[in-house]
């Protein structure tokens, strides 16, 4: 077995000045011209048919302004170019990529008065770019959680102002919009929506505070024309709360959550504190419709092959706190705020995956001077980023019963962009954990608890043998098809060689493999 990462060399594109050309053993990479960083480039894999870039330029026209659309096949050439009007001031929020199309979602949470809709839904064929355009509205001021295509009904989740939540769905046939299920009166936050590739039902999962002592959260079941058809109410123990939730479906009758949860001081909880999602650990469930939902919790100090990944000074402490008690509780706790990945089902198991991160902040001291001359120093603390420092993977079988737990440390990734940046290979026994971060891919391999090889850094190739990388920001990665990957974001490049153009700042494209 080769434990390694290597880089495709087949050919490159370079879009600086338009022509595809052939070079010595160069690099399958993609590059675009900027200015710096601050530009919105967005990448979707869309499978073995290729993948799409797309952004939005300064072009405006009437109400609309112009985003390009760039699809390119495997091998990364070009396939076909669009410029679309979108609706002013909407941005993109998500998109669900299907068969032979993709749905994107745009979104303006704050919606003027002369605006005549506040979503946007574009239908966007693989094949040619043939697109379809559709326009609704959505309550004001809301906050977009996810989007799922059934078609011809696409369902799109938002947490509504002052914690409230709704889910809605629009026939793309009747071009018509709809409320699936709204709380209006009582505090509640969507945490996930799931299609059920096979029955094309939909599950939401709502987090509901309902009284100070009486939370829960509340699954609902959707046939694919948005009826509703069932409900199950999920209940924490005394002395926890649910932070976050991820659905699965083993079968017909079987559900499963997987999600983070924290503890409370007695069974009381103020509802400014309930939608926290620092979390102390990690709970499972299966059920089905007429079982009684038993949950398995766990404490983070309680992971067997995840706390050596953890703060060192953080969990030693909480684990002397825990070694004098009988069982875990909020004394003892050590709490971090985690990304969520969907759940990856593979065969009949079940991967619960997350990112641990925190805010970082620096102190930045100063001095002015009194009426009478007197130095007087002020401090203030500066937002960094959010710090990554560790991505956790659980395995369950189809009962929520953990079979193993693992970890990847995660150095130095300090980002404002708060999104996932782990991705997951499964090759036979071996699973790769792998992220871009400053122009290299560190990459771990793990079989179930053990570790097989640790974390290595692989550098990202470059157009030429002496190109320089200066900096790279805005890293990320997604897995494409089989056993690649695409690499992307931002890097400044110094090139003495080069009569012409010795130093350029660009957003790349890599594919990636891992063999």
């Amino acid at each position: 077995m080769i434990n390694k990462i290597t880089f495709l060399l087949v050919f490159s594109i370079n879009l600086i000045s338009g022509p595809v050309f052939a070079q010595t053993d160069p690099v399958l990479r993609i590059e675009i011209p900027a200015q710096s960083d601050e530009a919105n480039y967005k990448v979707i894999a869309c499978g073995e048919t290729g993948f799409l870039m797309f952004y939005q330029t300064t072009v405006a026209e009437d109400a609309y302004k112009f985003w390009v659309f760039i699809f390119y096949n495997k091998i990364m050439q070009e396939v076909w170019k669009k410029e679309i009007p979108i609706f002013d001031h909407m941005g993109f929020a998500g998109e669900d990529v299907k068969d032979d199309a993709i749905y994107l979602f745009y979104h303006n949470p704050d919606k003027k008065k002369n605006d005549s809709y506040n979503f946007q839904i574009m239908k966007l064929g693989f094949a040619e770019g043939r697109y379809e355009l559709f326009s609704g509205n959505v309550p004001d001021k809301s906050t977009f959680v996810e989007f799922e295509v059934v078609f011809p009904m696409a369902f799109v989740g938002f947490n509504l102002e002052d914690q409230k939540a709704g889910f809605y769905r629009y026939d793309l046939n009747k071009k018509e919009f709809g409320l699936l299920t709204e709380f209006t009166e009582t505090p509640a936050r969507i945490e996930d929506i799931y299609t059920d590739e096979v029955t094309s039902e939909i599950f939401a999962i709502y987090n509901v505070h309902l009284t100070k002592t009486e939370q829960y959260l509340d699954v609902r079941e959707y046939s694919p024309d948005g009826t509703d058809s069932g409900k199950t109410l999920i209940r924490p123990v005394e002395g926890k709360k649910f932070n976050t939730a991820r659905f699965s479906r083993p079968d017909k009758n079987t559900r499963l959550i997987f999600g983070t949860f924290d503890y409370i001081k007695g069974n009381s909880i103020d509802r400014k504190d309930y939608f926290e999602k620092s979390a102390s650990g990690f709970f499972a469930t299966s059920f089905s419709g007429s079982d009684e939902v038993l949950i398995h919790y766990q404490d983070f100090l309680e992971l067997e092959n995840m706390t050596g990944y953890l703060r060192s000074k953080e969990y030693m402490q909480a684990r002397k706190k825990a070694e004098k008690q009988e069982e875990f509780d909020e004394k003892s706790a050590v709490n971090y705020n985690l990304l969520l990945h969907d759940v990856i089902r593979r065969d009949s198991l079940f991967y619960f995956i997350g990112e641990a991160y925190y805010e970082d902040y620096h102190t930045v001291t100063s001095t002015y001077y009194d009426y009478y001359g007197r130095a007087v120093p002020v401090s203030y603390t500066v937002f960094d980023g959010y710090r990554y420092f560790n991505a956790f993977i659980s395995c369950y079988n189809q009962h929520a019963v953990k079979l193993w737990d693992n970890g990847m440390e995660i150095f130095n990734l300090l980002t404002f962009d708060l999104s996932n940046r782990v991705n997951i290979l499964f090759d036979k026994n071996d699973i790769v954990l792998a992220y871009n971060y400053e122009g290299k891919i560190g990459a771990k391999i793990i079989d179930g608890p053990n570790v097989v090889e640790g974390v290595e850094y692989y550098p990202l190739e470059t157009l030429y043998g002496n190109d320089k990388i200066i900096s790279d920001t805005k890293g990320n990665m997604r897995p494409w098809y089989d056993n690649y990957f695409l690499a992307w974001g931002f890097q400044t490049i110094r090139n003495n060689s080069l009569i012409n153009n010795n130093k350029r700042t660009v957003f790349y494209i890599n594919k990636v493999a891992f063999e």
